[in-house]
């Protein structure tokens, strides 16, 4: 009976040790989203957000992915990284919060950076060094001042896909650029807004954007030293953010681009999309849009 009971005991004191290491790098992280609307100056108001977020969890430092499972599951369930609107909103992931578990894998074990955005509007915050004590993400969306928007794109295999990103009537769009991550060396995409709504343009602000190079990707309609005459080559910006014509290297050809910049007054299309170019299928990165709601 003693040695059983010894048995049992050592049994016991070696499971209270083991079970928790299962999960002693793990953290569980949450925060709650509010919208700041600063209408009126020096009195910013703070409005909780509880659906139609979506965000993405990096390592610290990194363009690398976390792995994810849902906040407080022993059972590790899988948590999809970026989490979508859905999953945000339902009381199975995150409860209408920013709300997860992850293993950082940092020599001390606590940041992971964010990209947090409201669908409604394309607003953005760019949360840096997050650990599992800190509780509140506010989201600027003041109008009358210039925003930085992010969202992701993955592979997309000549097909017009949506965003999410839905912008508010009286945005005016300022520019957009592509950001690949994930590189294809043969292909492009393009971004615009979705083309069966009204007055949509699948490239009408970014048109055929090589994805062969990591990093932001500038126009080519960049002015060009020929042996016949200066020129301005093809734009890879869409009809909604410039007007140009194509030069090329021979007299009365030089070609050149207007800014315009875009209005989606509401009555027009009001979803960002991306399209790849066929056999687009590893290209992935971020697209990048600055805007400003105007009213």
């Amino acid at each position: 009976m003693r040695k059983l009971f010894t048995f049992l005991l050592s049994l016991i004191v070696a499971t209270m040790l083991v079970c928790p290491m299962a999960h002693a790098d793990s953290k569980d992280m949450w925060a709650q989203v509010y919208r700041m609307n600063n209408t009126n100056i020096g009195d910013p108001v703070l409005e909780e957000i509880t659906s139609g977020i979506t965000f993405k969890v990096l390592q610290r430092n990194s363009d690398t992915a976390e792995t994810l499972t849902v906040f407080g599951d022993n059972a590790a369930t899988s948590l999809t990284n970026p989490v979508t609107t859905t999953n945000f909103a339902s009381t199975s992931y995150c409860g209408g919060m920013v709300k997860f578990r992850v293993d950082p894998g940092e020599a001390n074990d606590t940041y992971v950076d964010l990209i947090v955005v409201d669908t409604a509007g394309g607003y953005t915050a760019f949360v840096e060094d997050f650990t599992q004590y800190k509780h509140k993400i506010v989201i600027d969306e003041s109008p009358n001042v210039l925003h930085h928007g992010c969202i992701w794109y993955a592979p997309s295999d000549n097909s017009e896909t949506d965003t999410g990103i839905d912008f508010v009537a009286d945005t005016f769009i300022h520019d957009v650029w592509v950001e690949p991550v994930t590189v294809d060396a043969t292909e492009t995409i393009d971004i615009g807004l979705l083309s069966t709504e009204t007055a949509g343009d699948a490239d009408g602000l970014r048109d055929g954007v090589s994805v062969a190079t990591a990093g932001f990707i500038s126009d080519t309609a960049v002015i060009t030293n020929g042996s016949t005459i200066d020129y301005t080559p093809v734009t890879t910006y869409g009809a909604l953010l410039v007007t140009a014509i194509t030069g090329s290297d021979a007299t009365a050809t030089c070609g050149g681009k207007s800014y315009i910049g875009h209005v989606v007054t509401g009555s027009n299309a009001t979803s960002l999309t991306y399209t790849g170019s066929a056999g687009s299928d590893t290209a992935a990165g971020y697209i990048h849009y600055f805007f400003t709601r105007m009213r």
